[in-house]
């Protein structure tokens, strides 16, 4: 949009850790512990809004821009994780395991990370997420310095 709209999408908003799952803003505590004013923040939206159009120069055409959501919440949603129970495990650089918890915030037993997956059609599902940030990096790291 060329900076027309200043969004964030709710999964993308929910990483920041600057946002209260339960009532889907910005966090007006943390703000004020990190002197963070509300008003630098994006508004936050749904997953599956019509947000706006691209810029008319931008590509030679306006396209409508409906649907944002997170890295590994993405991946959740495309191998059609859409239950609540139903989880998948992404590896590349990292390993990252993602749960859908439904329509309920769960609070983790293990440190696992409770996360906004998406909003879509008037709901917000929820997931745990547990990641290994150094899986496929370490393997190129052990073949680049082994020889």
């Amino acid at each position: 949009t060329q900076g027309a709209e200043h969004v964030i999408e709710a999964s993308n908003a929910s990483r920041t850790m600057l946002m209260n799952l339960q009532t889907q803003s910005w966090d007006e505590s943390l703000l004020d512990l990190f002197n963070i004013p509300a008003a630098v923040l994006p508004r936050i939206i749904s997953s599956d809004c019509h947000i706006a159009d691209t810029a008319p120069g931008l590509l030679g055409a306006t396209i409508p821009i409906t649907g944002i959501l997170g890295d590994q919440q993405s991946a959740l949603f495309g191998q059609s994780c859409f239950e609540p129970g139903m989880a998948k495990n992404t590896y590349g650089t990292g390993c990252f395991m993602l749960f859908n918890t439904g329509h309920d915030i769960q609070p983790s037993q293990n440190k696992l990370l409770s996360t906004l997956a998406w909003q879509a059609q008037g709901h917000t599902t929820y997931a745990l997420e547990g990641s290994i940030f150094m899986a496929g990096a370490v393997v190129q790291w052990l073949r680049d310095g082994l020889g």
